[in-house]
């Protein structure tokens, strides 16, 4: 399967990479987006093994690295990767609509 992100996880990626950098330096960012990345391959691999999440939309998932969680959908032949939040946000007002 495929990775295809959201625009709204694309802003959230470079989110997460500029307050890393410029809180904690260039080493420790690129050491949180290795994580990152990795837990993304393991989502792209299996799927399944992920927390299902239908108290927030039918057939979403989530995945946690680090402080972050992940939020996706499998469609079809690809992985929507809806959002890439902090723990700490509430998810509902970070959420898409159509998702909650």
């Amino acid at each position: 399967m495929r990775l295809i992100f959201s625009p709204a996880a694309i802003r959230d990626l470079q989110s997460i990479t500029d307050y890393t950098l410029h809180s904690w330096g260039a080493e420790q960012e690129a050491l949180y987006l290795r994580g990152v990345w990795k837990k993304l391959e393991e989502i792209r691999i299996r799927p399944e093994a992920h927390r299902l999440r239908n108290d927030l939309a039918i057939d979403c998932r989530s995945a946690r690295h680090g402080k972050h969680v992940i939020f996706f959908a499998v469609e079809e032949d690809r992985i929507l990767v809806i959002r890439i939040l902090h723990g700490a946000m509430d998810l509902h007002s970070h959420l898409p609509d159509d998702l909650i």
